[in-house]
């Protein structure tokens, strides 16, 4: 796994994979040694840099006078468009050095070199948002050594709540794209609200059933048809005819018993060598049969490395709320999970 490192500042956006600098969709070319002093000023923002720090840091202690620093800044204002006597970026400290005083954001970026082709749920990071990590960091961390848990064979649970735009999908983002693991397995399930009856594992199969449709998806098909014919059954769409005829007779005669029991046995074999991350959005609008197979695979003792994160309003007034707290006052009082608490105000 590879880490690509960009820093944003103005209009401008300094890519370190390409050493390309970039003016909104423009590229700006650098000169080399131009990109360094660019890149040394960014990675110590406002903070005052003497020619002598430039001279061991950019120029590697050569022997250079300070006209030659002087040319570099003025190569680079230019470049940055910046006006020495009203600068947005490079100040001048008279006989001291250069600060620069734009604010700079960091973004970070890991790529799996090498994925695994049978994994039919392939996970490749996002960018990492520092700014949205730094802000969560504890929450993020408390995360990622559920997850090094699971990825010792110790499946757990994290129920994690917090009102309405306290920034529940920005924690679970932010988690996703620090995760260091060339092999996972993401399934991210939203549940939304229902007025009517809805249908049994709903968002576990919509889920599904849109990864079934990408690059992948034939291989998440045979899991399904070998696995957990039931459920392939609702997802029919994403069948040929002659698939679907195949597979009429062996899972026609579904019942919410066997889906949760097959669904179990699919959830396991795909997380049995691969990390697998389940994620339950909005779980306050859950039908209860997708919380009683989360539940189910909390209690089953095949060794697996799972990790699942329901994500819930405890404010809400629902029925969701009542079955999620029951649930999690069993599940915690035998160890199988833990809390995470997201605060800003109050319900």
């Amino acid at each position: 796994m590879e880490q690509t490192i960009s820093y944003v500042f103005g209009v401008f956006r300094l890519d370190t994979a390409a050493e390309l600098l970039w003016n909104e969709q423009l590229p700006v070319t650098l000169a080399p040694k131009t990109y360094r002093l660019l890149l040394y000023f960014l990675q110590n923002p406002e903070r005052l840099i003497s020619h002598e720090e430039l001279f061991s840091s950019v120029w590697e202690g050569r022997c250079v006078d300070d006209s030659a620093i002087r040319l570099a800044v003025n190569t680079l204002r230019k470049a940055l468009q910046d006006n020495p006597k009203l600068p947005d970026y490079i100040s001048t400290a008279h006989k001291k050095g250069y600060r620069f005083t734009a604010k700079v954001r960091i973004n970070t970026q890991l790529e799996v070199v090498e994925t695994n082709p049978s994994n039919p749920l392939n996970y490749r990071p996002q960018t990492l948002d520092m700014a949205v990590y730094d802000e969560h960091s504890q929450h993020v961390d408390e995360l990622v050594q559920a997850l090094q848990q699971s990825s010792n064979g110790e499946r757990r649970l994290v129920f994690l709540q917090g009102e309405q735009q306290v920034g529940k999908t920005a924690l679970l983002n932010s988690f996703l794209s620090s995760v260091h693991y060339p092999e996972l397995a993401v399934l991210r399930a939203r549940c939304v609200q229902m007025h009517g009856i809805a249908e049994p594992f709903m968002p576990l199969l919509e889920a599904l059933e849109r990864h079934c449709r990408e690059p992948h998806g034939k291989l998440l098909i045979e899991y399904l048809h070998e696995l957990a014919p039931t459920w392939l059954h609702q997802m029919s769409n994403v069948l040929s005819p002659d698939e679907l005829a195949m597979l009429h007779l062996k899972g026609a005669q579904n019942n919410t018993i066997r889906m949760l029991r097959e669904g179990a046995e699919l959830i396991e074999a795909l997380s049995k060598s691969t990390i697998f991350i389940l994620i339950l959005d909005n779980a306050h609008w859950s039908d209860q049969e997708t919380l009683d197979l989360l539940n189910f695979l909390m209690f089953r003792c095949s060794a697996t490395k799972l990790l699942i994160i329901v994500s819930y309003r405890s404010c809400d007034k629902g029925e969701g709320v009542k079955r999620i707290a029951k649930m999690q006052t069993e599940l915690m009082a035998r160890g199988y999970a833990q809390e995470l608490v997201m605060q800003r105000g109050s319900c």
